[in-house]
């Protein structure tokens, strides 16, 4: 082979855009089409690997980046995220994310509002103790049933509690000296 092509051949590879073709979740690796060459199944760049690892798989038709050390296309590298079409906000102050089934999670830090739409069930499973500070207002809507599986609920320091609408067993009538933080309908 002329030795002029060759380089030139290497040179040319140090660098392409392809499309994933194909992915191997189980091996964490992909193939890649850049123009006539579809290469073996290479590794994809993440943002952490190391003791924190994060998994976000490139998607079949993606569009990326190869890198090729020494432009040997069998040692290339996948950086993934190139937008073609389907940027999911053009909003300079967000970051978004939008997952196949619709679900996103938008944080705008101009607005400081996060937001979360999620389309199935959300668990939050913690092994330890949460805190949850609210500095304004809080509203929970529950379209079903609302649930608390507690061994104990303590409302302003474990206070008891007993609404204006809660009627004396002896009496018959409502208790005035019912709490005036907790209100309850019928």
């Amino acid at each position: 082979m002329n030795t002029l092509a060759e380089a030139f051949r290497l040179i040319n590879n140090l660098i392409r855009i392809g499309t994933i073709a194909e992915v191997d979740h189980d091996r964490a690796r992909a193939r890649v089409q850049a123009g006539d060459n579809l290469t073996g199944w290479q590794r994809w760049i993440t943002l952490r690997a190391g003791t924190t690892v994060d998994w976000d798989p490139p998607t079949e038709g993606e569009q990326v980046v190869l890198i090729s050390p020494s432009g040997d296309l069998a040692q290339a590298i996948i950086i993934t995220g190139l937008f073609r079409q389907n940027a999911p906000s053009s909003s300079p102050d967000e970051h978004k994310r939008v997952y196949p089934d619709g679900s996103e999670i938008t944080y705008d830090h101009v607005k400081k509002q996060l937001v979360a739409n999620l389309v199935g069930k959300v668990n939050v499973n913690i092994t330890g103790d949460a805190t949850v500070n609210v500095g304004g207002n809080a509203t929970t809507a529950v379209a079903g049933i609302c649930k608390v599986n507690a061994e104990k609920i303590h409302h302003n320091d474990g206070n008891p509690v007993v609404t204006t609408g809660h009627v004396c067993h002896f009496t018959g009538l409502p208790h005035g000296d019912g709490s005036s933080t907790v209100t309850a309908g019928k």
